[in-house]
């Protein structure tokens, strides 16, 4: 006895987040109620997959339709679907599923396909079947084969891991990096674990400095344990049995890299790791102790329970310094740094002769730039001539339209690239020189500098700064030779920084066998600023190095540019040797 359909459930599925956000669920429910309603079936209930593949039966609402009718089998007659790739991509799933329909007495319907119960109809069922498994290995074949290509041109076409964006469209897909601050913290993970921490202390500690997974979540123990594997973060890509070095920029250097996994994996002694250069201690190699002149070190001591960050000269035994203020409100050797640094401020005598020699620097430029700009705006012109010329031999019938449009737009784009290189060309003076006055005043405030730059800024600012050190006897900083447009901003007698250096303020001379000499510094008023060509040593180095004229040289604004661009802080135009 054949058994009368009258209740029917639809199964609506769709593959991407695209398609859902699209017409096709819309279009398969209005398709299918149609169905039901030209042949009487009552819909009892709807199951609708949402951006799942039909590769496997493994589908939520897929395994939800599969538990109803195990509880309500004989409440319904029927499963209609769209399409029968709708309901599985696989030869084998669909033959699975539909033995499991059968099985509870229900039918598999198609409502845009004809899946009649004769041998005919079941030879067409199995082969739309086959035909939608074989539809699926050919789409997955091709998208192999392009995702092979990619990995060989160095472009990663998969979700980007935790520091890096995925950018670019079809074919030209890739990874760009993060903000900054997000690659910077992603870096620390491995040098967390290069200096001696734990992968757990590791974690915990780069959680509590902010970084986040994609989804905003603390970063789980096992996601932290498989970035370390990933051989993206050191830009190589490996896929497919190919090991390809990406066309990304890397976030973690290979020897980096691969020192951590070689200490994850028990390769390597877990030893700390000196690094000269290390954010937790930014004064280290600046600071001298005063008894023996050699400068401080700095690493973390573990003792009672805690880690804590110490400054030490290795020299003297028993010289140790706390980084930061203690308990008991006594300051830190950064502490007394930074106040140290508010002591100090840019001259105000040399303010305006700095922003006068950039002023000059910027003017031979602007008179260098108004040659290229003549050069380009004539060829602006030209292009423009041209485009007229194209659109009368159009319409007289010379060119063809395909033609006429296609160097019309080709002409287009030419005039568009040398509009935008003639924009580079054009400064504002007057908000030049304001972005000047304001970059200068901020070194009115020294510390608060100091503060906001990062670890290599610190360095070189510190370097600009004490030349040759700082000394520091456990409570207070000495005295130093500062560079030469700093000044303390108050000088008294009674003033107690007085400790000096053993090594003294210069480098020894040998002609005084080992006494310190003395190198006369150079003022704006009253006095030629430009030091001895005979001096071997001068407050600006060999002044030789620096490309003036002779005639120029005695200026104080070219002399003071000189000092400036010496120690990078004035830019040089590389095709200017006159200024």
């Amino acid at each position: 006895m054949i058994k009368t359909i009258s209740r029917i459930i639809l199964y609506l599925r769709v593959s991407t987040k695209e398609q859902l956000e699209g017409t096709s669920i819309e279009v398969q429910e209005r398709i299918c109620t149609e169905f039901a309603l030209r042949n009487g079936y009552q819909i009892v209930k709807v199951f609708i997959e949402k951006g799942e593949s039909a590769k496997t039966t493994d589908r939520t609402e897929l395994k939800n339709m599969l538990d109803y009718i195990a509880k309500n089998y004989k409440e319904i007659d029927a499963v209609v679907v769209y399409k029968v790739d709708r309901l599985a991509r696989n030869a084998y799933d669909h033959a699975t599923l539909k033995i499991y329909f059968n099985k509870h007495g229900l039918k598999l319907l198609s409502a845009s396909e004809n899946l009649e119960d004769t041998p005919v109809g079941r030879w067409v069922e199995n082969m739309l079947a086959g035909t939608a498994q074989m539809d699926n290995e050919v789409r997955t074949e091709r998208s192999t084969n392009g995702m092979t290509q990619a990995v060989k041109n160095g472009r990663y076409v998969w979700g980007a891991p935790l520091g890096y964006l995925n950018s670019g469209g079809r074919g030209t897909s890739n990874l760009v990096q993060e903000t900054s601050e997000i690659v910077k913290l992603v870096r620390k993970c491995w040098d967390y674990i290069d200096t001696g921490y734990t992968p757990e202390e590791a974690r915990k500690a780069i959680t509590r400095e902010g970084l986040r997974s994609k989804r905003g979540k603390p970063i789980s123990k096992s996601q932290f344990h498989r970035m370390f594997r990933n051989k993206i973060y050191m830009g190589i890509i490996e896929k497919f049995g190919l090991t390809i070095v990406g066309r990304f920029e890397p976030i973690v250097e290979a020897g980096l890299f691969n020192r951590v996994i070689n200490k994850l994996d028990g390769k390597a002694k877990n030893m700390p790791t000196y690094k000269k250069d290390n954010e937790d201690f930014p004064i280290r190699g600046l600071v001298l102790h005063n008894k023996c002149g050699k400068k401080l070190t700095a690493s973390w001591s573990r003792g009672n329970g805690g880690r804590y960050p110490k400054y030490r000269c290795i020299h003297c035994p028993r010289t140790n310094y706390n980084r930061d203020d203690d308990k008991k409100g006594n300051e830190g050797i950064e502490t007394k740094f930074i106040k140290l640094l508010r002591t100090y401020s840019y001259k105000p005598e040399l303010k305006v002769a700095l922003i006068k020699a950039i002023e000059v620097n910027f003017e031979h430029r602007n008179k260098e730039n108004k040659a290229k700009v003549i050069t380009i705006e004539k060829e602006i012109l030209e292009k423009n001539a041209l485009e007229r010329q194209i659109a009368e031999k159009n319409i007289k019938g010379v060119i063809s339209d395909p033609l006429a449009k296609k160097l019309l737009a080709d002409n287009e784009q030419k005039i568009s690239d040398l509009t935008i290189e003639l924009n580079s060309f054009q400064y504002n003076h007057e908000e030049v020189m304001k972005v000047v006055e304001h970059s200068i005043s901020i070194l009115e405030d020294i510390s608060s500098v100091w503060m906001r730059v990062d670890l290599e800024t610190k360095k070189r600012f510190q370097k600009f700064l004490f030349p040759h050190g700082l000394p520091f006897d456990g409570e207070k900083f000495g005295t130093s030779q500062l560079a030469y447009c700093i000044k303390p901003k108050w000088t008294s007698a009674s003033q107690e920084l007085h400790l000096v250096s053993r090594l003294g303020f210069e480098p020894r001379t040998k002609s005084l066998k080992g006494s310190c000499s003395t190198t006369e510094l150079p003022t704006l008023n009253g006095t030629n600023l430009r030091p001895r060509l005979s001096s071997k040593r001068t407050p600006f180095g060999p002044f030789q190095r620096f490309p003036f004229k002779d005639s120029q040289r005695d200026k104080p604004e070219t002399t003071l540019c000189a000092f400036l661009l010496y120690q990078g802080y004035c830019y040089l135009d590389k095709g200017n040797k006159s200024q």
